[in-house]
């Protein structure tokens, strides 16, 4: 615990106060899934901060570390950073965001900024890598799953966790297992050769539904996942967050009628990682990387 004076004190969340936390992120319109809160927990359960002002919370920020097949740090990610209205300004945010960066340890540390919000990063030392932007879309759900694409739980946990790492640059075991298995989470996975092709998941949120991840060997793996994806939309509209350098993600999206809604630059400060971005179709999370 980090008491910083004046009635704010700075401590890990409990469990119970993540989920204020994704409350202020649907506040802020970032429209998390409604069962987000369970995954995230699992990624690293101690990576997650909170300000409290007089014993009342007033700022919540994330900061998950992601360790590689030896266990040392790779990659940590920040997430969640949001300020109460009403309390910002009054340097609430920037003491815990000191606070949960000076416990990070990786190589390279990520996050995903709106615009407005960059040169505040970049005097932190983190320097924008790609754009990612969030389209929305309609749908007729029900239809009956393209070839070869079945649900994921259908193959073996190792070939997910196995095509996973070559698209997210960390071992992400535990928020995976809890991420495609959730209540209202659909996980689809395309079999071709014998083999994973490429797999996907769609959940809830707050409003409509979110894609993501989405990873694939090739376009034509991806658009029958993607519309796998759609045929099993629990709500409607339904959105998917792409990295923009991935000509291909952009095609699958802008094909299917989807619009452009909201836009993020990803940073990094240390070196960005090395992924498959040719097999990255959809960005798992905003907040989690």
């Amino acid at each position: 615990m980090d008491d910083t004076g004046n009635g704010y004190v700075i401590r890990r969340m409990e469990r119970t106060e993540l989920d204020f936390a994704l409350k202020l992120a649907a506040t802020e319109g970032w429209n998390p899934g409604l069962r987000d809160a369970d995954a995230f927990w699992a990624a690293d359960p101690e990576g997650f901060h909170l300000g409290l002002l007089d014993g009342r919370p007033a700022a919540s920020i994330s900061a998950v570390r992601y360790l590689d097949e030896d266990g040392a740090p790779a990659l940590d990610f920040i997430g969640l950073y949001i300020v109460v209205p009403g309390l910002r300004g009054h340097g609430y945010g920037l003491r815990l965001w000191d606070h949960a960066l000076a416990g990070l340890k990786a190589p390279t540390v990520g996050l995903d900024s709106v615009l407005a919000q960059q040169d505040t990063y970049r005097k932190d030392g983190f320097e924008v890598s790609r754009r990612n932007c969030r389209y929305e879309g309609r749908f007729d759900a029900g239809k009956a799953l393209p070839a070869g694409v079945r649900p994921l739980a259908e193959f073996p946990l190792a070939e997910a966790l196995a095509y996973d790492r070559r698209c997210f640059p960390a071992r992400r075991e535990a928020f995976l297992r809890a991420w495609l298995t959730l209540p209202g989470h659909t996980a689809l996975g395309l079999e071709r050769g014998g083999g994973l092709a490429g797999f996907g998941v769609i959940r809830p949120c707050g409003v409509g539904s979110k894609i993501g991840p989405l990873f694939a060997d090739d376009d034509a793996a991806a658009s029958a996942l993607f519309q796998g994806l759609c045929a099993s939309a629990p709500l409607l509209p339904v959105y998917f967050d792409v990295p923009m350098p991935h000509a291909g993600a952009v095609r699958l999206a802008e094909s299917h009628g989807m619009r452009p809604v909201f836009e993020t630059g990803r940073m990094y400060r240390g070196p960005a990682p090395e992924i498959d971005l040719g097999r990255e179709f959809g960005v798992t999370s905003f907040e989690l990387g």
